[in-house]
């Protein structure tokens, strides 16, 4: 593919054809001056100068390939009860977390490319994991920020046909554009803001490192949030996208260890540009340590080809990494689309 169609670079040039999404309006805080959201450690933003850097500075890149769904698509419960917690892994950062009778969906992504335009743009190298008709009634939808691989508007758009009932929870200012979709229950929510569900579970927005933008004019107008769900049966932390920072620490600190963390360990080459906001696997594995995790599981890689490493090397890092670390493979996995994860009950949490 020739340089400037490689998707990477068309990255940043369709953050032309984006449209931006009204600017959140609220009074000041820590991480907010009154127009625009930074993190607890502010990062400088990588502008055209750095981005043209990294595409006439790059290395020849290897092709991706594309693979085949599962054979057969995973058997999903309805539902599950009590301290059952099942994980099925879609693709990306698209989780199924069951657990206490609730259905709860994490950056749904379904759709052939992740981009302000349909017909350009990075696209998947595999179908997902599970057919979007065979989801379980989905009760609450996870946004954790507003990048085109995790805010999929045509996605969201069917997924309120099928469950219009259904409650979307995100960052400050995320609201206004996922209401175009057709979602009537929709809350937005800030850093340490919670949520009550049912069956004593608890939804928290918790900070992460990353930062937001739809198009060239919003740079990080909307707040980007991980999730913790909270229950008696141990914390479940979904971070979305993140950098190695502070706030692996500070969840741990207010939360405990958690019983299942989903980590991104892809879109991390190179360092230089990719660091402030996405974990290599081998930060990924010292996020793990950080959070006290007993089972976390990888995400955000080999779906969409976002950045330099290849198609098949997150994996190889990550187990380089683990083994580095001195940490059991079989608590960190790594799954292929359609994967399904009965997560062990931890007898007690602090």
């Amino acid at each position: 593919m020739p340089r400037a169609l490689r998707p990477s670079w068309l990255i940043g040039v369709l953050s032309f054809f984006g449209r931006a999404g009204a600017p959140h309006q609220g009074p000041v805080s820590d991480h907010f001056d009154g127009q625009r959201f930074h993190n607890i450690e502010p990062k400088p933003h990588k502008n055209l100068r750095a981005l043209l850097r990294w595409q006439l500075t790059r290395a020849k890149q290897a092709t991706w390939v594309d693979l085949p769904g599962p054979a057969v698509p995973p058997e999903v419960v309805k539902r599950v009860d009590g301290d059952e917690l099942r994980v099925t892994y879609i693709n990306h950062a698209t989780l199924l977390i069951q657990h206490r009778g609730l259905n709860i969906l994490t950056d749904p992504v379904w759709s052939k490319r992740v981009s302000p335009v349909n017909f350009l743009g990075p696209r998947r190298h595999h179908p997902p994991g599970l057919p979007l008709d065979r989801l379980p009634p989905i009760d609450l939808v996870l946004v954790s920020h507003n990048h085109y691989d995790h805010l999929d508007l045509a996605t969201l758009r069917t997924l309120v046909e099928r469950f219009p009932l259904a409650t979307v929870a995100t960052g400050l200012g995320n609201a206004a554009l996922i209401r175009e979709t057709g979602f009537k229950r929709i809350v937005e929510l800030d850093w340490w803001q919670s949520l009550p569900l049912e069956n004593g579970v608890l939804l928290h927005a918790v900070p992460v490192q990353h930062w937001s933008a739809r198009g060239t004019s919003d740079t990080n107008q909307t707040l980007w949030v991980g999730f913790v769900i909270e229950s008696p049966d141990g914390p479940v932390l979904f971070p979305g996208d993140s950098g190695l920072g502070p706030e692996f620490h500070l969840i741990r600190e207010r939360f405990g260890p958690m019983r299942f963390a989903a980590l991104p360990i892809g879109a991390y080459a190179p360092r230089w540009f990719m660091r402030d906001n996405h974990m290599s696997p081998d930060d990924a594995v010292q996020a793990h340590k950080h959070l006290g995790s007993r089972h976390s599981l990888a995400i955000h890689f080999g779906t969409f080809r976002l950045s330099d490493e290849g198609q098949f090397t997150p994996p190889q890092d990550l187990a380089k990494a683990l083994a580095d670390h001195q940490v059991d493979r079989d608590t960190f996995r790594v799954p292929t689309p359609g994967y399904q994860w009965l997560i062990p009950v931890v007898d007690k949490y602090p």
